[in-house]
């Protein structure tokens, strides 16, 4: 039978038990490293900062054109110039107002649709037009005229406002 062989004696130069780790307090501290290597990673996919600016996101869509709204209560009033960004059918502006900011488009001589700039991604303000689609810079989701999402990752439609058009003056109630 064999006598077993007598175990190495570490010696550290401090007198301190606990200066040399266990191995199962090596694993823990290993295992809590690398879980927020792993955390970190993942939080600037959840987005955080400020919400209007945009993300690694890059968009060769252009910036809509930026009206000023008039404000009475809950009404924002727009002047639509002859020749301006709204002037024919097919052109979008951004309107800035102080309920907000708002996307129209001209769908014919006399008719508009209004919507929330506000992407229901993350709350970025759309501010693109890429001839037929609203597109977020943020994360480039995309939106119809009609504000139904064409494109993620957002997953609900912009909030449509009812409008009308009189005497080169669009209004709607927000």
């Amino acid at each position: 039978m064999k006598t077993p062989r007598p175990l190495p004696v570490v010696t550290t130069s401090s007198s301190d038990p606990a200066a040399v780790p266990s191995r199962r307090q090596f694993c823990a501290h290993a295992c809590q490293a690398a879980s927020l290597v792993a955390v970190g990673a993942l939080l600037p996919a959840c987005g955080g900062g400020n919400p209007s600016s945009p993300s690694s996101v890059t968009s060769n869509d252009p910036l809509l054109a930026n009206l000023n709204g008039t404000v009475s209560g809950r009404t924002v009033t727009v002047a639509v110039a002859p020749g301006g960004p709204l002037a024919a059918a097919g052109n979008a502006a951004l309107v800035s107002s102080g309920l907000g900011s708002f996307l129209v488009s001209r769908t014919s001589q006399t008719t508009f649709t209004v919507l929330t700039a506000v992407c229901t991604h993350e709350g970025c303000t759309v501010d693109r037009f890429n001839g037929q689609l609203f597109v977020c810079p943020c994360h480039n989701s995309k939106y119809t005229t009609a504000g139904a999402v064409a494109n993620g990752p957002a997953n609900r439609a912009l909030q449509q406002f009812a409008s009308t058009f009189t005497a080169d003056v669009l209004s709607f109630t927000a």
